[in-house]
This record gives structure tokens, C-alpha cells and sequence, in this order.
């Protein structure tokens, strides 16, 4: 059995405690907080019901973050080894990336433009906390450039970088589909002169 998978159950098993031992106490044991530390801010998330999302670390996790629900509870799964390697308001930006997917209701109801208002969500946050400038926004660009996108929605690095800026500019706070100054690329024409 792979590493990776066994560890996921380990996971789940953890988990399915909370069921049979109580909250607290299984909680306790799977490493779930209410409350965690990132970027030198402590941070919480409650999802669109008004629940607390509770966040775990996972090292072998193959991304920076992850949400989900398991076993009816609202989780965050972080990669603290790869988080420890960004800037301290760039790993801020995936906890709040995250965080509006279950705010967003994405983790029940995914969408093809989830991942673009996941994202447009947390810079947004930022920059009504206060604790993102658009500079730091333009810092992000050499972490992100490099990603090749991702089939669950995720842009091309260049392309998310000038989404991201675009989300900072526009002056709304709601609107988080289609930010004011950036237009996204047409769709690829896969069976352009086929018959």
C-alpha cells in the first residue's frame, strides 16, 4: 500500500473518531484546531452554515492546501513543509483561498470558476484587513509563475498572477467572478478542422 494512501486512512480513521469518542477528544488526537498560527497570524474560518472549519497539517498532501469535508465537518489540510517556503502574507493568501471554498460553498457545490473566486475571495479579504498592499500582491508573481494551471480551474501562473492584481484593483468587494480589468483568454478550440 502507497504511503500517501495509508496515511489517508490513518486520517480518516482519526477522524471517524469524532463520532466514537467525542469531539474534543478526537479532535485532540487528528491534530484538528480551531485556531492555527500561519504566517505569523493566527487565523480561524467558519464556513457559508456558520461552522467552524477546522484546519490539520499533512506533509505529503501533493498541493499547499486543500479543503474539504470529511465526515460532515469542514476541514482545511495544510502542507506546513511546503507553506514554511513562501512568504509569510503569500501563506495568509492560501489559508484565505481555502477558507472561501468553504465560505463559497464550493466544497458542496464545485463549479468550473471556483477556484478564480476562491482566489479573488482572499485578496479581497486582504485588502479589507488590511494586511495585503497591492506590492505584496505583485510579490506573489514569482511563486505562482511557474504553475502549469490545474483541471480543477486553476490558472496558468501569468495568467493567475494578473487575476489576482485584477481582484486587488477592482474596487468592489463582492464581486469576485469577473474583477474589473481582466478579461480571460478564450477557451481552447480542441477539434477546430475536424469532420
Amino acid at each position: 500500500m502507497r504511503w500517501a494512501t495509508l496515511r489517508g486512512l490513518m486520517f480518516l480513521a482519526a477522524l471517524w473518531g469524532l463520532s466514537l469518542h467525542g469531539t474534543a477528544h478526537a479532535e485532540k488526537a487528528a491534530g484538528l484546531q480551531a485556531r492555527i498560527n500561519l504566517g505569523g497570524q493566527e487565523l480561524s474560518c467558519r464556513d457559508f452554515r456558520g461552522q467552524t472549519v477546522r484546519s490539520i497539517h499533512m506533509d505529503d498532501l501533493g498541493d499547499v492546501a486543500h479543503a474539504r469535508i470529511v465526515n460532515r465537518m469542514p476541514i482545511i489540510t495544510l502542507n506546513k513543509r511546503r507553506l514554511d517556503t513562501l512568504p509569510d502574507k503569500l501563506q495568509v493568501f492560501f489559508f484565505h483561498h481555502e477558507c472561501a471554498h468553504h465560505i463559497l460553498g464550493h466544497v458542496f457545490y464545485p463549479t468550473q470558476t471556483s477556484e478564480n473566486e476562491a482566489d479573488c475571495y482572499a485578496i479581497k479579504v486582504g485588502r479589507k484587513d488590511g494586511y495585503l498592499a497591492r506590492a505584496d500582491v505583485e510579490a506573489f508573481t514569482p511563486y505562482i509563475a511557474s504553475s502549469r494551471g490545474s483541471a480543477f480551474g486553476h490558472l496558468p501562473g501569468p495568467l493567475r498572477s494578473q487575476r489576482l492584481l485584477a481582484c486587488f484593483d477592482d474596487p468592489s468587494e463582492e464581486n469576485i467572478a469577473e474583477p474589473a480589468g481582466f478579461t480571460p483568454p478564450p477557451p481552447p478550440v480542441l477539434a477546430e478542422g475536424l469532420r
